[in-house]
């Protein structure tokens, strides 16, 4: 009973060991989206019922060798899940290194504008466009200027030091109080220019020109400047924005979708639409209704803010959904999804309680490598902290920014010869965005040596060969000669691999779904129709490694278990059971028959009955926030073990009954072990807010 019970932890503690391994979307059974979808997991129970029918449909047809390799191949599969990144962590691959140094200034960089091949700086006369920014010698972190406009040529003396720069409508639109300016992101050339006060000016999809002025929202009128007192503009079009909003201290602004807007202050972020007709009212301009707002109370306020296509989706521009973060002095930064049509919702996908100690000083969504999704990246204090996939896996750099001021950051590629998809990041950090000269901190990605083969573009490192080895080895050993210890062997790795493919793509409540159908049906399987035992039978008779042995000496041999036991089994105990039935009246001992006295030299129990506890470990350690919980435990982490421990309590009442000679259904005991452990621990350590259950159909 103790050495099946090491090897049902094995089992499981191997699973956690690979979880980061296949912790990504591209590598999740039905991707990011799916994990949430109860469609998806009864697809995969029906999978599982077809697979059992045709085991037992090839086994009467006495078609075993078809099984044997079928099992096999697909054991193989299964293998390799958990030997390939085993030996990664045997042989550690070179990963990314960063570099950090500081580069020129000459200017500081706006972090809303430009891209990963293009940086927008500002030196305090000019808006300036330069590439290949990537810490060369020379101004601008040594990038190749491709154009430069004056924007203070008619700029008033009480023009702002630091104007609002935005993107909007495809160009860029400054505003410094004195004056609106539409540039031509492009070529840099003035597109069109207005002497109007003006704190935020952007421009509608229609083309229309808008601006934002002290607490007023209003269309610019071209014949009627507002800084001419006497002018007759039209009060139509004035808006008054919400009470919170800070005009002076905008952090970002943002087009959200066609007709939307979103606006980032120092205490109060909000989206609104932009609206397309008069409000009538004259010279008494109405509140802007905001469709969305948040705000802050007085003495706390947002020092960073993102906004862009979250960590679990390809890059694009186009989207109709993106995140928001805003992070503050206390250290905490909240997520939400934003909809082109205005819409906003808490991302239920961000739980960042208690990870950072703050302030945060810095917020940014961008690719590092040019690996087609971004990363979110967090300066914490003076620590840059990589968030990564829609599980927000950290993978920390150790990299340090020294200061307490709010940062810019941007991220630009250089390319790099062996590699034709990812490239060298460079990421840039604009630490005093008051001055123009204070040097940038510089952190360079360098990426590792090109793996030694390729297969069809993919790189393929010594670990994966050897893995692959190891994995065919065995095969080989399962088909030459399989004992218990290699069936054992097999058995253990094969069911890390499986719970973590399935752990990693759904979260724990499909999971708890999955467990509880799957034990109502191995109840009746065993019981009812007893097909299970059938099953357990072919496996045991073709030495297939979907079982694990736990010898009672050490005489044993698998190879010599005879044909049908399980069944077998079951016959013996039934008619002692019916034995103690119809002698329940009398005083005669039961004198069992040598067919009775003799006991099974070793006890099975299915791959599958490790499994499924396995699964609901693993998907614990994906899915569950990733936070401080109860006297200081780690929620995931916590919550992994005691659903193993609840697994263990239901294994050892499972043992009891298995001891007694009867074979018994695993899963009923072992998952609802599991299960309890899951809930009981998770309430205690994170509450019953991490037990929502964000779940659809498809």
């Amino acid at each position: 009973m103790f050495g099946m019970a090491g090897m049902f932890t094995v089992t499981i503690f191997l699973a956690t060991l690979i979880q980061p391994f296949y912790d990504r979307d591209e590598l999740r059974a039905f991707g990011a989206t799916g994990s949430t979808k109860l469609g998806f997991i009864l697809i995969e129970g029906v999978f599982i019922l077809i697979f059992t029918a045709i085991i037992i449909w090839l086994a009467k047809k006495n078609m075993e060798k078809f099984i044997q390799f079928g099992i096999l191949f697909v054991l193989w599969i299964a293998l390799s899940y958990s030997l390939i990144p085993m030996a990664h962590l045997a042989l550690p691959t070179e990963e990314l290194t960063a570099t950090t140094t500081e580069t020129e200034s000459g200017a500081r960089f706006l972090q809303e504008l430009g891209n990963t091949d293009n940086l927008i700086l500002y030196d305090g006369n000019h808006l300036i466009s330069v590439n290949e920014a990537i810490g060369e010698e020379g101004a601008y972190a040594g990038g190749n200027v491709n154009w430069s406009t004056n924007v203070s040529d008619l700029r008033d003396e009480i023009a702002s030091p630091n104007p609002f720069f935005m993107s909007s409508n495809n160009d860029i639109v400054m505003c410094d109080w004195t004056q609106w300016i539409q540039i031509d992101s492009e070529n840099g050339e003035v597109v069109q220019r207005y002497d109007d006060d003006c704190n935020l000016g952007f421009v509608s999809s229609e083309g229309e020109a808008w601006h934002i002025v002290r607490r007023s929202l209003m269309k610019i009128d071209p014949f009627k400047p507002i800084e001419e007192v006497n002018s007759s503009r039209n009060a139509n079009w004035e808006w008054l924005m919400p009470d919170g909003f800070d005009p002076s201290n905008i952090r970002t602004a943002e087009h959200i979708g066609e007709k939307h807007m979103l606006i980032v202050s120092s205490r109060w972020a909000g989206v609104f639409e932009i609206p397309d007709e008069p409000h009538g009212e004259g010279f008494n301009p109405p509140f802007l209704e905001p469709l969305w707002n948040y705000s802050l109370p007085e003495g706390d306020m947002f020092t960073a803010v993102t906004f862009g296509s979250d960590t679990n989706e390809i890059v694009n521009d186009s989207a109709n959904e993106f995140s928001l973060y805003l992070g503050k002095i206390d250290g905490v930064v909240s997520g939400f999804r934003i909809h082109s049509n205005g819409t906003v919702v808490t991302n239920d996908a961000v739980n960042f309680n208690g990870v950072f100690e703050g302030p945060i000083r810095g917020l940014f969504l961008g690719d590092c490598c040019n690996g087609g999704a971004n990363d979110l990246w967090v300066l914490d204090g003076e620590d840059l902290r990589i968030f990564m996939g829609s599980s927000k896996i950290e993978r920390t750099r150790e990299v340090v920014i020294p200061g307490n001021e709010m940062v810019s950051i941007s991220i630009q590629y250089r390319a790099h010869s062996d590699y034709t998809i990812l490239k060298e990041g460079v990421i840039l950090f604009d630490t005093n965005t008051s001055s123009f000269d204070e040097p940038l901190k510089m952190v360079v990605w360098n990426l590792p040596q090109a793996p030694p083969f390729e297969i069809d573009g993919v790189g393929v490192s010594w670990a994966d060969v050897i893995g692959l080895i190891l994995s065919i080895i065995l095969m080989g050993a399962i088909i030459l000669r399989p004992e218990w210890y290699v069936v054992n062997t097999t058995g253990i790795l094969v069911g890390a691999g499986v719970s973590v493919m399935l752990g990693v793509s759904f979260v724990p409540w499909l999971v708890i779904i999955f467990m509880i159908a799957m034990a109502f049906y191995d109840h009746w399987a065993v019981n009812g129709s007893k097909h299970m035992l059938t099953l357990a039978d072919t496996m045991i008779d073709l030495k297939l490694p979907i079982l694990l042995v736990a010898p009672k000496d050490k005489d044993y041999s698998f190879l010599d278990e005879d044909e049908g036991r399980m069944a077998e089994r079951d016959r013996i105990a039934q008619e002692t059971e019916n034995a103690k039935k119809d002698n329940s009246d009398s005083e005669i001992p039961i004198q069992p028959t040598k067919e009775r006295q003799k006991t099974a030299d070793a006890m099975f129990m299915g791959l599958g009955d490790v499994i499924f506890p396995g699964i609901l470990v693993i998907s614990a350690m994906t899915w569950l926030p990733n936070e401080i919980g109860f006297a200081g435990l780690h929620g995931p982490t916590t919550v992994a073990f005691g659903t193993l421990i609840g697994g263990l309590i239901g294994y050892a009442i499972l043992m009891t009954q298995v001891a007694r000679g009867k074979p018994q259904a695993g899963l009923p005991l072992l998952n609802g072990g599991s299960i309890l452990g899951y809930l009981l621990t998770t309430i205690v350590v994170l509450g019953f807010d991490a037990l929502a259950f964000n779940i659809t159909l498809f």
